[in-house]
């Protein structure tokens, strides 16, 4: 997505797409010339689901938000890559959660106010009021002035937290879609199904390893069988196809866990026992040496040195 004239967002129209760590990057840019706090919010709630081709096409006929969020997140994959976006619900809450997954991409605060705001107007297509939503977290810490961000939201964002995240009551799942559904629903999801399996063949199998490894490394769900399972490969199977692209099971981990392990150490207060189970490092040792050996330095030096994050964005 793009945004257009008077900031309205559209598709772009190149081709090939546009690399996320590129799209990040100008919405970053431009975010630094804006004094309009709430710019990239309102943009994100004033999507039409039109413009975002076969993934709105899917959500607009969902008669309910519950159908509708599932779907957005099921088919997210062809909307945006290496990136993810979740539903789930705990209790009488609902958690709709959205992660970009490699940790080089920052800072992404643009990006995640443009998407937690579409998600937030998906749920006016539904008539979700304002006091349904109980909490917004994002991933960056709060960089501008908050109180036309607080008063448009009816309430005070977090930040710094582990993910972009919309909380609100689980109720309103059930509410019904206020206008008359447009469009053939089941032929939608037809052609939505057809894109995601086209896209999952198109992609190299390495990379979507890596992106599921980034996805549930902190989960502790991060093996070789596992990972093959989601697949839908046996282990020997995943091995074969790895080896024929010359990236092995245990390098791709490797790489996921020096990318995701320097992220938690420069941009959060987290114990480095901790950061060692999250990335499946047996003991703090283990997770010590492996950065001594990539960083040249332990964790608690590279942490007390405050040390330049790597980025792709420029």
């Amino acid at each position: 997505m793009l945004l257009g004239p008077e900031a309205e967002p559209v598709l772009a129209a190149a081709e090939p797409p546009m690399p996320l760590e590129t799209f990040v990057g100008r919405l970053e840019r431009e975010r630094a010339t804006s004094t309009d706090s709430l710019q990239w919010w309102r943009s994100g709630e004033a999507i039409r689901l039109t413009s975002i081709g076969t993934l709105g096409e899917a959500v607009a006929p969902r008669r309910t938000l519950g159908e509708a969020l599932r779907t957005f997140a099921r088919g997210f994959p062809v909307l945006q890559s290496n990136s993810t976006v979740s539903l789930e619900v705990t209790g009488d809450e609902a958690h709709v959660s959205y992660r970009v997954l490699d940790p080089r991409i920052w800072p992404r605060r643009s990006d995640a106010e443009l998407t937690l705001g579409l998600i937030r107007g998906i749920c006016d297509r539904y008539g979700v009021p304002r006091e349904a939503i109980q909490d917004l977290c994002f991933e960056h810490e709060p960089d501008r002035d908050l109180r036309a961000l607080a008063r448009h939201l009816g309430r005070a964002p977090r930040f710094g937290q582990d993910e972009n995240r919309i909380t609100f009551r689980a109720e309103v799942l059930a509410h019904r879609l206020r206008a008359e559904p447009q469009g053939d629903a089941a032929e939608s999801v037809k052609r939505l199904d057809s894109a995601l399996i086209e896209l999952r063949r198109q992609t190299p199998v390495a990379q979507r390893v890596h992106e599921l490894i980034l996805a549930q490394m902190e989960r502790g769900l991060v093996n070789q069988g596992h990972i093959a399972a989601q697949l839908g490969m046996s282990e020997r199977s995943l091995r074969r196809a790895l080896a024929a692209e010359g990236q092995p099971f245990h390098e791709i981990l490797e790489e996921c866990r020096r990318a995701h392990g320097f992220a938690l150490l420069v941009r959060s207060d987290r114990l480095f026992g901790e950061i060692a189970l999250l990335l499946g490092y047996s003991d703090q040792t283990a997770f010590s040496r492996a950065f001594s050996r990539w960083y040249g330095a332990s964790p608690r030096e590279l942490r007390k040195m405050g040390a330049e994050e790597v980025s792709v964005i420029r």
